[in-house]
């Protein structure tokens, strides 16, 4: 099994690892863990895409130059209405990309607020709300990870900010 796949499956342990109230930090964890998981799963689909398996530790080397604030800016403007790179993404994005890209923002947010809010309660069914949509876009992203908008989106996760600097 994939990183992915087992953050998820984390995710969903946690949220349900107590009965009856369950412990914060089990409810944090949780949504931490979805967030990974959703994050862990486009790092794999871009690396894949973009950098070939030879040497064998290039791709592996290439997810360290992913950030965590790059590819929510992506998916910022992916989630938008008509979103997309200009001259690169095709109109109308799919539905399922966006969907994505916004659950990916939802999801960044959330984890934000779990690891370093200690203001902010999380119940179960928040929690549970959260790995369920991460579930839900990792379903998606297998309907459309074959598009070339997919494709731009996966390559704007790494470059996005350099492109940016030449498109103003």
């Amino acid at each position: 099994m994939t990183l992915h796949h087992d953050l998820l499956e984390q995710a969903q342990y946690l949220a349900y690892r107590e009965s009856g109230k369950p412990r914060q930090a089990s409810l944090r964890r949780a949504v931490s863990a979805a967030y990974y998981s959703l994050f862990h799963l486009l790092l794999h689909e871009a690396t894949h895409l973009l950098f070939p398996a030879k040497p064998t530790t290039l791709r592996d080397r290439a997810r360290r130059a992913f950030t965590h604030s790059e590819a929510k800016n992506v998916c910022e403007t992916f989630a938008r209405k008509e979103g997309g790179i200009k001259d690169l993404t095709t109109q109308p994005l799919e539905q399922q990309l966006s969907e994505i890209a916004a659950t990916f923002v939802e999801l960044q947010e959330a984890r934000q607020r779990a690891d370093y809010d200690l203001t902010q309660t999380f119940e179960r069914v928040q929690v549970v709300g959260y790995v369920d949509d991460t579930r839900l876009a990792m379903a998606k992203w297998e309907t459309i990870k074959n598009k070339p908008n997919a494709n731009v989106f996966l390559a704007a996760l790494l470059v996005h900010n350099r492109w940016n600097k030449y498109n103003r």
